[in-house]
């Protein structure tokens, strides 16, 4: 039964359209720290990929004009997924008391170091001490402003509490989380502008995490009816958009697709912050920690195999638990149905769409190139270690240690 509180749930201010970048970016920086600096000069905090600005000439000429108006930017570029160490680096040479303002632009990477940037501009000591599990302090909830731009359609990294640092190692990796409630951004901007040049894999990769996020969070047993309603909207625009994107990004514009697929991780990151993730997560959390394979790539082989894991744990479970999980995923299979019509029986319509899901792998390694697990460099030493530090999260069944080995090894 989902929860009869219904709690407050904090939202950014989205600017949603295409040509958003450049209507808002400058202005907005402008807003969030009015005025200029104790030495006549502003400072702002550049976060972005190795090669997002060179093919992002939009947001390029916001940033010029920011300059023009005496703002200094200092460049912080992300290659890969950051960890806490990493981080510390680039606070070291960013300017006293870490800026006036961070920007982040780009995928899930960069706006969890965006956000961290920016928080730890007022903590003392090594980010590290701040993470969830490995660290013995809190975040005060204190940080700089922050404005994200997120060019993946992925993590919805820009609507969540936490940022997701991490080391991958089979001895002494981590994955961890830096987590406040006022982490979340102060302004975002979906433009599918920024989204039109972007490799297929990624868009692959990154639309396939934000939909598991979407349906984990919908399965999930902490979820409200207000939740269902924003989760049942992200499904249907990342159904209908993450097909044809798969298929035909790069090749056609499909600036619609990108507009929705854009809308769509941002609620999945709304989600996942009030009802948790489950087994897709429960299992691609502890091998981010050990294996050196991107979050989304690692999503987008999991989602299916851990559906079709947690379905037939339900009917084994039987009773309420598999009526809960065949009637859910019954209505996601009827509301993301391209042209062919659903079976009748709910049974067979949950059926259908882990069927769906495991064709959108099967388009994303053939049309977009995504490797397997075992292709992207994990091993079976990776997988036994896996296994021992899996999480049931908030999973609407809990799975046996026969179903998690299945899982993993159907998504190598």
């Amino acid at each position: 039964m989902a929860p009869s509180v219904l709690s407050p749930i904090n939202l950014p201010q989205i600017a949603y359209h295409p040509g958003a970048a450049q209507t808002y970016l400058a202005s907005w920086v402008v807003e969030l720290v009015p005025g200029p600096g104790e030495q006549g000069q502003r400072e702002l905090v550049l976060v972005t990929g190795g090669t997002t600005l060179e093919r992002l000439p939009s947001v390029a000429g916001g940033l010029e004009l920011l300059q023009e108006l005496g703002w200094r930017i200092t460049e912080v570029r992300i290659s890969g997924e950051p960890s806490a160490e990493w981080v510390d680096e680039q606070r070291r040479r960013l300017p006293l008391g870490g800026g006036d303002v961070v920007v982040a632009i780009g995928g899930g990477s960069v706006l969890d170091v965006g956000k961290t940037l920016a928080a730890m501009a007022c903590e003392e000591g090594p980010t590290k001490t701040y993470l969830e599990g490995v660290g013995d302090r809190s975040p005060s909830g204190k940080r700089l402003p922050w404005l994200a731009v997120p060019t993946t359609m992925g993590t919805g990294s820009e609507a969540t509490h936490n940022a997701v640092l991490g080391r991958p190692a089979l001895e002494g990796g981590y994955k961890k989380s830096l987590r406040h409630p006022a982490f979340v951004a102060d302004r975002v901007i979906l433009d599918a502008h920024l989204t039109r040049t972007l490799p297929r894999r990624v868009v692959a990769s990154a639309g396939m995490d934000a939909f598991a996020q979407l349906l984990e969070s919908y399965l999930a047993p902490t979820s409200t009816p207000l939740l269902d309603r924003w989760l049942l909207y992200g499904l249907e625009l990342a159904g209908g958009a993450l097909p044809e994107l798969l298929r035909r990004h790069g090749d056609d514009d499909l600036e619609a697709e990108r507009h929705d697929m854009a809308l769509a991780a941002t609620l999945s990151g709304v989600a996942l912050t009030y009802t948790g993730l489950g087994a897709v997560h429960g299992v691609i959390g502890p091998l981010g920690s050990l294996a050196p394979i991107g979050h989304g790539d690692a999503a987008a082989n999991v989602l299916a195999p851990a559906m079709e894991s947690t379905l037939a744990a339900a009917r084994a479970a039987g009773g309420d638990t598999e009526s809960f999980v065949e009637s859910r995923m019954a209505r996601i299979a009827r509301l993301i149905a391209e042209d062919e019509v659903p079976p009748v029986r709910e049974a067979d319509q949950a059926d259908a769409l882990v069927a769906t899901l495991y064709r959108w792998l099967e388009e994303a390694r053939e049309y977009a190139g995504l490797p397997g697990l075992a292709a992207a460099g994990v091993s079976a030493n990776h997988v036994e270690a896996v296994l021992s530090k899996v999480s049931e999260r908030r999973n609407p069944v809990s799975l046996t240690a026969e179903q998690w080995r299945a899982l993993v090894g159907k998504a190598l």
